[in-house]
């Protein structure tokens, strides 16, 4: 990974960090939690916030799950690759934008360049636990609880509610019946799971029969875009702090709202 930073060093410093951002970077693709754990190897603070807003965007191992299982089964495969060039086109532009605005100082790459070794069996395993702990004394308890408070709301209909009121939002807003808003909601737990209530929801899981390609494709857009999952909520509030988190959010769920209208005004 030190060459890998080396060699992305001048692409990094466009977005405001240097290459050692990549490491980050290149992990959101599997999974946005150790992603965040590791920005603290970026020296700034400055660099971290910018690396917390773009590695949340990254599409996840669960986003690809939406991507094919949505996108990919029910529109096609070239309109799945397009979602990526839209999430790409958009972190690109997010690091533009906050480099310019983020204050503080852009340091330059100092990173020892070791030499290539063979793993080390027991490290390696060492550092998978390290990293795994983290994930299930930190993040997994309060994935639990967000699943039964959601599973509550279900079971007695204040989700039922909730759908009859915003069903006339989502409609005007982005073309989606009430229920892809509960959707959504469970996605925020797991991404993944935004795929499966809504299929649930919708009674079928030929989403196709029930859902235009339009409207299954502006879902998984803004499924993709939206707020990131519960897990790395609560990483970046113990890397970032409560206000770089609030803001990450409130962007997040801004621009999947305002891509998914903008698609849904172009193309209905």
């Amino acid at each position: 990974m030190t060459r890998a930073a080396f060699l992305a060093d001048n692409a990094m410093h466009r977005v405001g960090m240097h290459g050692g951002a990549v490491i980050p970077l290149t992990l959101a693709f599997g999974c946005n939690v150790p992603a965040i754990m590791s920005v603290r190897l970026l020296h700034s603070r400055r660099e971290r916030i910018i690396a917390s807003f773009l590695v949340t965007m990254v599409p996840c191992s669960a986003r690809t799950v939406i991507i094919a299982g949505i996108v990919a089964s029910f529109v096609g495969i070239g309109a799945a690759f397009s979602v990526y060039a839209i999430v790409f086109v958009l972190i690109l532009l997010t690091g533009l934008v906050l480099s310019r605005v983020t204050p503080g100082e852009q340091f330059g790459m100092i990173m020892e360049m070791v030499p290539l070794r063979r793993p080390d069996p027991k490290l390696v395993m060492k550092k998978a636990w390290s990293r795994l702990s983290e994930f299930l004394f930190i993040a997994m308890p309060l994935l639990l609880a967000g699943s039964v408070v959601l599973g509550l709301l279900e079971f007695f209909g204040i989700m039922t509610v909730f759908e009859q009121i915003v069903e006339p939002y989502t409609m005007a807003l982005l073309g989606l019946p009430g229920y892809s808003a509960t959707a959504l909601i469970f996605g925020i737990l797991r991404k993944e799971m935004a795929f499966e209530t809504l299929a649930i929801l919708a009674g079928t899981a030929n989403l196709g029969a029930v859902l235009t390609s339009l409207q299954l494709y502006i879902f998984a857009v803004v499924t993709v875009l939206f707020v990131p999952c519960l897990a790395t909520i609560t990483v970046l509030l113990r890397e970032v702090g409560s206000r770089i988190t609030l803001a990450v959010t409130i962007y997040t769920v801004s621009l999947g709202l305002l891509i998914g209208g903008l698609i849904y005004r172009l193309l209905a």
